[in-house]
């Protein structure tokens, strides 16, 4: 009897335990995932490059969603209001209905001050664009007794100043010193002239315009307002390609009548 009885209560715990374990396995491998969605995941398309106005379709195709942050970033590799960065990050693998961040590429880039170039390296000049998200265009080398400083910087064929707003990813070309080198020219008297005028004739000769002073016209200046009175060195002067001239101007912005 008491034998009867132990395989009686033996056989309750047998089927305790196995009716444990499947409810158990039901409830981790069935009803949880059912529940959590889990085992259910999808992969993180590519979203980069996508116009922001397919956004809306194609995320809801993969069974996700999407939301677009604030960051203001911009990429000239890609059209603006395109999709520049994601999170999760392409082929990560997600639960179904999981959110996407994204961040847009800027209408326009964003702007920032154009740094002074002039005197400096064009080493240092490399850095400095880079540093301001600038590009570097052609270097145009002149004769000149520096070598390999920068002497103009230049924007879409325009000088441009120091601090003044550009937009980012713009480039930039430079007009660099490349040494004087041995050839020698005869400078032309450019006394009479317009400063316009005398600089361009100075620059065919390969002569750079340096320091213009301006000096106020007396009843003993003979040449009119806008017109140069003297220059150093003088006409006829031997010097190197490149070498700077300083000119002597009456009065400025003005005209006046070529000899």
């Amino acid at each position: 009897m008491r034998i009867t009885c132990i395989r009686q209560i033996g056989k309750h715990l047998l089927y305790i335990c196995l009716l444990s374990i499947t409810l158990l396995y039901t409830f981790f491998y069935i009803v949880l995932p059912k529940l959590t969605q889990q085992g259910k995941t999808v992969k993180v398309p590519d979203l980069t490059g996508m116009p922001v106005e397919e956004l809306d379709d194609f995320v809801h195709q993969k069974r996700l969603r999407y939301a677009i942050t604030d960051h203001n970033d911009y990429s000239s590799k890609l059209p603006p209001l395109t999709v520049l960065q994601q999170f999760p990050l392409a082929g990560a693998l997600v639960k179904e209905g999981r959110k996407i961040y994204v961040t847009l590429n800027a209408s326009h880039p964003p702007s920032t001050a154009m740094p002074n170039l002039v005197e400096a390296s064009v080493k240092q000049a490399q850095l400095l664009l880079k540093n301001q998200g600038l590009k570097l265009g052609e270097i145009k080398y002149v004769p000149d007794i520096t070598k390999n400083t920068v002497l103009e910087q230049w924007h879409n064929g325009h000088p441009i100043a120091a601090g003044q707003p550009i937009h980012k990813g713009s480039t930039i070309d430079l007009v660099a010193g490349g040494g004087l080198g041995k050839q020698q020219v005869t400078l032309p008297d450019v006394v009479t002239l317009p400063l316009e005028e005398a600089s361009l004739l100075l620059l065919e000769q390969g002569i750079r315009t340096g320091i213009v002073y301006t000096v106020q016209k007396n009843s003993s200046t003979k040449e009119a307002i806008g017109c140069i009175i003297a220059q150093n060195p003088t006409a006829g002067s031997k010097v190197p390609k490149g070498t700077t001239i300083n000119l002597w101007v009456v009065g400025i912005n003005a005209k006046c009548k070529a000899k």
